[in-house]
């Protein structure tokens, strides 16, 4: 009886030792699954290269501009007509959206006139401003038409000459005794500068002494005394000199 006792006991003492082992080894088994598992996958995790993730800003082509319209042509006359009624029927085409902004364009509502000059009937492309139609070729502004090489200019400097060397005069229109000098019986001495040109007419006057009661007179006297020419090694000069004029009641 003992003996049976005793072998029960020990039976059940080792079934009971079996239901403790298992549980436990289930538990080892399943950490030692899970360690296989989940390492890796973290170390894998670590060793990942790092991303960077930055805007990207994607743009479209740009398409080509066309190019503006040639401009309309000039030309002599005034075609003001034409071009505003050219730029009335203008087709005002919608924009072309490139992927930028354009500032729009403002479209002129009319048209200035030019009124510039292209030049004048009879000249020539190669001409110069204030040439004359007719003139010769090379020629200079203000020169004479029919001229020679090497000919004077027609607004070239006087220079002064006296005594002797005053020109002839050819044509002398003497002056007319002023009415209130007369009646006052006044007598004057009148110094006047005189101007020639290249043909020795007198260009210009200017009183240099004398009572001016007597300015008018011989200033419209001397302006239509005529000289000969003044030339100098073959070219005709302007100079100018002085006159004098001496109002007397002993004659005119």
């Amino acid at each position: 009886m003992l003996g049976d006792s005793l072998i029960e006991s020990g039976g059940r003492r080792e079934r009971s030792r079996k239901w403790l082992i298992v549980p436990f080894s289930l538990l080892l088994h399943v950490l030692a699954i899970a360690a296989l598992v989940v390492v890796p996958l973290l170390l894998a995790e670590k060793n990942l290269p790092e991303i960077q993730v930055t805007n990207v800003l994607v743009i479209t082509p740009l398409l080509p501009t066309p190019p503006p319209p040639p401009p309309p042509p000039f030309g002599r006359g005034r075609g003001s007509g034409a071009a505003k009624a050219t730029a009335g029927k203008k087709e005002i085409r919608p924009p072309v959206f490139t992927g930028r902004l354009i500032a729009p364009i403002e479209v002129p509502v009319t048209i200035e006139e030019d009124d510039s000059d292209f030049g004048v009937e009879g000249g020539v492309p190669w001409g110069v401003p204030g040439g004359v139609v007719g003139g010769v070729e090379g020629g200079v502004v203000g020169g004479v038409l029919g001229g020679v090489l090497g000919g004077t200019l027609a607004n070239e400097q006087p220079f002064f000459v006296s005594g002797k060397n005053v020109p002839k005069l050819v044509k002398q229109v003497k002056p007319e005794y002023p009415q209130e000098a007369y009646a006052a019986r006044m007598q004057a001495v009148v110094i006047v500068e005189a101007i020639t040109d290249i043909y020795g007419r007198v260009s210009r006057a200017r009183i240099i002494s004398g009572h001016p009661v007597f300015y008018e007179a011989a200033l419209t006297a001397v302006r239509k005394w005529l000289y000969e020419p003044y030339i100098v090694n073959g070219i005709p000069r302007p100079i100018y000199f002085t006159v004098t004029i001496t109002f007397g009641l002993t004659s005119n």
